[in-house]
């Protein structure tokens, strides 16, 4: 018994054994390159060092990852290792500039000034602009006039100054553009993004870089002309792959984005980066489930991933659990202090679950026929972030006569770009108002917000009314587009009504809206629709227009006014109401 226990713990342990080059093998030598430029940023040479030679074994002539070999060689001062690298890419690419700047490193540390000068000028004369190229040109330059050369430190001579390691010019402008992305501030990082492409014009992660910034700029032609340049370097370049699917997500072309995400997760099943992504995808179709389980993942393999634990705390929001929202966001902010994503998430106060509304409106008849009054109060409560209920009653008083009606809703989101609701409304002792009635309606989001134009949505509402001696039945579809990054807003909706008996009125009504401000909202527009009055379709003329003001985050005020034409009279409508959200 004894010894069957050992023979199974051998053999298990020789599977381990050998599963492990197995997995450290199935990594792709794009993620393997990635790995590598992070930890020679990070100034880890070593760690940095054996990623790009384990990129180098599954792809020799990667030009781009022996070059990196080489700069992370200076970085541990081994200069034969790098004059190898160095060699090696300019021997695949001998126009490669990023390789002969490092050859010239090379020969520079090593002493050997009249090699280095013709390599650093070469490179110099190229890119005018390269201000480290020229650096080292002067440099050499004056080590020749004063006859000295730099001595190579040795396991011998170990009370010499050890060389000054010079930082990756590169390096430095993508980190600089990293931290100022991060920041927030994407119009410098850019200019750091495009310092460093001058200094590499092929170098496939400012491409992405710059593609990120471009994108989430909402210049996405230019973002994905960026990542077209990187997949034209390197095909199959899984952060260009992955930029694209980021690029359709911001555009609102949900289903390409799954389709891409899918395509990388195929070959890349533990690919952090699109695990975040097929999250963040699975989010936007309302799949809470698949989303949370996503980021759980990540997380798995990279317990501090700030993504991820951004993604868990979207999610949580969008279950309504505000608390747990807050906990992940703030794990992400420890994370990446200064963040200010994640800031902005934290500064959103919690949602706020009830809504009153309030609103009261004076009409002025001519011909001495009186006044009218039409007053409202609402109570909405939002069950969840996808349900919404709400009440309400109206108190009409026309020609002497006051009706009471009483109104209950519901509004169901059923994705991010579809919802819809239904009402049932009733009158008792019903004067003019409709005894009952039922109505429904729904609305689909077909273009996502943008910043030149969107969101654009379709919609349509419809309504049953019943009045003592007829039934009214009206339809109303309608588009609203916003223009501006969404400061202008136009709608136009075809009102088609028709009574028991067939008589039928159509109408339109036209509508925009503008945001002066954060806080002031102005609209107006004219209406040539009929009006259900007692049952009778009026023929109306309407010109109207009002403004909002957000007098806090949870207070907002209304007035309007609108002129009315009719065939027997005119009235002038004043309206003022209030929104408060607790």
């Amino acid at each position: 018994m004894r010894r069957g226990r050992r023979v199974a713990l051998a053999a298990s342990l020789i599977l381990a054994i050998a599963a492990a080059p197995a997995a450290a093998m199935a990594q792709t030598v794009d993620e393997l390159y990635a790995s590598g430029v992070k930890a020679r940023q990070a100034q880890h040479f070593d760690e940095a060092a054996d990623l790009f030679r384990r990129a180098l074994a599954l792809k020799p002539d990667n030009a781009d990852a022996l070059v990196q070999l080489g700069f992370a060689e200076l970085g541990r001062n081994d200069l034969a290792a790098a004059r190898d690298a160095f060699s090696r890419a300019l021997a695949i690419a001998p126009t490669y500039r990023d390789a002969s700047f490092g050859m010239a490193e090379v020969e520079f540390r090593s002493g050997n000034l009249d090699a280095a000068l013709p390599l650093a000028e070469k490179v110099a004369q190229a890119d005018p602009g390269n201000a480290d190229a020229a650096a080292l040109v002067d440099n050499i330059r004056k080590a020749r006039q004063a006859g000295q050369a730099r001595p190579v430190p040795t396991a011998a001579a170990p009370a010499k100054e050890t060389p000054r390691r010079r930082p990756d010019p590169v390096a430095v402008q993508l980190e600089e553009g990293r931290r100022l992305r991060a920041a927030g501030k994407l119009p410098e990082a850019e200019q750091a993004y495009r310092r460093a492409l001058k200094l590499a014009p092929r170098n496939t992660d400012i491409l992405v870089a710059l593609g990120l910034v471009a994108g989430s700029s909402q210049r996405f032609d230019e973002a994905g002309h960026f990542f077209d340049r990187a997949l034209a370097i390197r095909p199959g370049l899984l952060d260009a792959r992955l930029g694209k699917a980021r690029l359709a997500i911001w555009q609102g072309d949900v289903p390409r984005a799954r389709a891409l995400v899918d395509g990388v997760l195929a070959t890349a099943p533990d690919n952090v980066e699109a695990l975040a992504l097929d999250g963040r995808i699975a989010l936007l179709e309302a799949d809470y489930a698949r989303a949370g389980q996503s980021f759980q993942r990540v997380l798995a393999l990279e317990p501090r991933n700030a993504e991820a634990l951004v993604g868990l705390g979207d999610v949580r929001r969008a279950e309504g659990d505000d608390k747990a929202a807050r906990q992940a966001y703030s794990q992400a902010l420890a994370v990446e202090p200064g963040s200010a994503d994640i800031e902005q998430k934290l500064a959103v106060p919690p949602p706020r679950k009830w809504r009153l509304d309030l609103g009261s409106e004076v009409s002025d008849l001519t011909n001495g026929l009186g006044d009218w009054t039409d007053s409202s109060a609402g109570l909405a409560y939002r069950l969840t972030p996808r349900t919404t209920i709400s009440g309400r009653t109206r108190v009409a008083t026309r020609f002497g006569h006051t009706d009471v009606q009483i109104e209950g809703r519901i509004d169901q989101a059923f994705t991010p770009a579809f919802s819809a609701y239904a009402l049932a409304a009733a009158t008792p002792d019903a004067d003019f108002l409709a005894r009952y009635s039922i109505g429904a309606g729904a609305s689909w989001q077909v273009v996502a917000p943008a910043k030149a134009f969107g969101p654009l949505s379709l919609n349509i509402d419809a309504r049953y009314d019943n009045f003592a001696d007829t039934n009214v039945t009206s339809i109303q579809p309608w588009l609203q587009a916003y223009i501006l990054d969404g400061r202008l807003g136009f709608s136009a909706r075809w009102v088609h009504a028709e009574d028991d008996i067939g008589t039928r009125a159509d109408g339109y009504v036209l509508r925009a809206d503008l945001a002066v401000t954060q806080r002031v909202n102005l609209f107006g527009g004219y209406a040539d629709a009929p009006e259900i009055s007692d049952g009778t379709l009026v023929p109306t003329r309407t010109v109207f227009g009002g403004i909002s003001f957000d007098v806090s985050d949870p207070l907002t005020l209304r007035a309007s006014i609108a002129h009315e034409q009719r065939p027997t009279f005119d009235r002038i409508i004043f309206g003022f109401g209030l929104t408060a959200r607790f």
